[in-house]
């Protein structure tokens, strides 16, 4: 009998070829994938970074405003991040970028001054520079838009008011203890804080009162009781903590400040406070009013130089009033 033959059905042989293929073609794709993914290239419409442990290449960006593409190139040693930052707040970032691979972040970006990291978080942050077209309509702000200043104002207000609560407690400390030198130095240091915390303060009916009870005990007889002091602090700082302070609520506070009553000089705390909110509030100002941010820091750069009534300091306090008109929200976005 003979031997039954083995012949393949030509439907089998088919599919067998069609399997192969997409194996092959999946092969492909991945080690292209790799390979793309490895050195990516910029095209003339990208913005080419590269980041080492240390620092970022170029260290300082100036693009234009809009629709951005960047290519970030890792040629550090170590897995890295680069990251676009309003203040505090992470605007856009790319993780896990492994040495000399590449990656891609496409984003919308307004006028005004980021930072970016540059490798390790301990290392120097870099600049990112958007600059305004007269070609783009007015940038009409949101309440996102806030949200960088105010998260940045709140850690600044929350570092200071425990400094504060720190100064109270070595107060009550000292004076129980009968030191009268370490008594006068800690009420100093609680005195000399309150400027930084007023601004949040601005149109704040509750926070006003508590703020002038504080300040007036503070200022006060020396023999005023100390718990009853710390104890208005206290209850100052808890109303506070629970506070979202907006741009034009610290305007409004840093206006204040640079507006002393009958024709005094403002005191140099107070000029620092509303300053450091000026220099907060600049890049987003810068995106709506690139003229009043550049005139507002010119201000700021003639203050060391100009501490007189009428001077400097006046003018600071007007273009503050109109940074506060320019970065007012609508009562419903606000509410939103």
């Amino acid at each position: 009998m003979g031997r039954a033959g083995t012949r393949h059905s030509p439907r089998l042989k088919l599919a067998g070829v069609a399997t192969l293929l997409l194996i092959c073609g999946g092969i492909s794709a991945f080690v292209y994938a790799a390979g793309n993914r490895r050195a990516a290239t910029p095209d003339r419409n990208e913005i080419a970074v590269a980041i080492t442990d240390k620092s970022c290449e170029p260290a300082t960006l100036t693009v234009p405003a809009g629709r951005l593409s960047f290519v970030v190139t890792n040629r550090g040693a170590r897995v890295l991040e680069w990251e676009i930052l309003d203040g505090v707040m992470v605007l856009e970032e790319r993780e896990n970028i492994a040495p000399g691979q590449s990656r891609r972040l496409t984003t919308q970006l307004h006028p005004g001054e980021y930072s970016i990291t540059c490798g390790l978080l301990s290392a120097p942050r870099g600049r990112l520079i958007v600059q305004a077209s007269t070609a783009q309509p007015r940038v009409a702000l949101t309440l996102m838009d806030m949200a960088g200043p105010a998260a940045e104002y709140r850690a600044v207000l929350s570092e200071r008011s425990a400094a504060f609560g720190s100064a109270l407690d070595a107060f009550e400390q000292a004076q129980a203890a009968g030191d009268a030198q370490a008594a006068r130095e800690a009420r100093g240091r609680a005195m000399a804080l309150l400027p930084v915390l007023r601004p949040a303060t601005a149109g704040d009916a509750e926070l006003e009162t508590l703020f002038a009870r504080v300040q007036t005990a503070l200022a006060g007889d020396t023999a005023a009781v100390p718990a009853e002091i710390r104890q208005a602090g206290e209850a100052f700082r808890t109303a506070l903590s629970q506070r979202t302070v907006l741009p034009d609520t610290m305007l409004a506070g840093a206006i204040t400040l640079l507006s002393p009553q009958d024709g005094e000089t403002s005191a140099p705390e107070d000029v620092a406070a509303a300053s450091a909110i000026a220099r907060l509030l600049l890049p987003l100002t810068a995106r709506i009013d690139p003229v009043l941010a550049a005139r507002t820091g010119a201000d700021l750069a003639g203050l060391p130089r100009d501490a007189k009534p009428g001077g400097a300091t006046r003018a600071l306090a007007e273009d503050l009033a109109a940074m506060r008109k320019a970065l007012a929200l609508p009562e419903t976005e606000r509410r939103s």
